[in-house]
């Protein structure tokens, strides 16, 4: 495996990352969404070229990419306030560091923006990483998409 290197998104990015992220929410976030099509219909809805696009261009947000071997495997996005709205790994390379390049792309993105915490709401099944990624609990569960709920987090930089 070569090295995963960040970098921000282009809208000729948008294809092969939302196929990242499309995959990655109907594969690796089953424990979540348990295969109920009402759920992925909702939380899929937005994961399209064209609200990629957008995402790009919103001057308040940074949207970056991980790549490996020249292949888009990750996506992140982070906003001016201070949320993460996006951190989506390829399940074929899950578990081997591209999730963590993207947080540590985005802390320095929110340092850039002087930013001195971040804030998420994570699925069941990204809690674990979070929590090795120095995130700590940040309140109770909330309603998210259909059978998903949303596990607030936060961190200081």
């Amino acid at each position: 495996m070569g090295a995963i290197s960040t970098r921000l998104a282009t809208p000729t990015d948008a294809f092969e990352a939302v196929h990242v992220l499309r995959k990655s929410i109907t594969q690796l976030c089953e424990m979540d969404h348990r295969h109920d099509g009402a759920t992925l219909e909702r939380w899929l809805r937005n994961k399209t070229p064209e609200h990629f696009n957008g995402w790009c261009g919103d001057l308040d947000s940074r949207l970056v990419v991980a790549e490996l071997d020249s292949a888009i495997v990750g996506v992140a996005a982070l906003h001016r306030s201070g949320e993460i709205r996006l951190c989506y790994v390829c399940p074929d390379v899950a578990r081997c560091g591209v999730g963590r390049a993207l947080l540590l792309a985005l802390e320095a993105h929110a340092r850039d923006w002087n930013i001195a915490s971040l804030r998420l709401n994570s699925t069941l099944t990204a809690r674990h990483f979070y929590e090795r990624c120095g995130f700590a609990t940040a309140g109770d569960p909330t309603p998210g998409f259909g059978l998903v709920r949303g596990y607030p987090y936060a961190k200081t930089l």
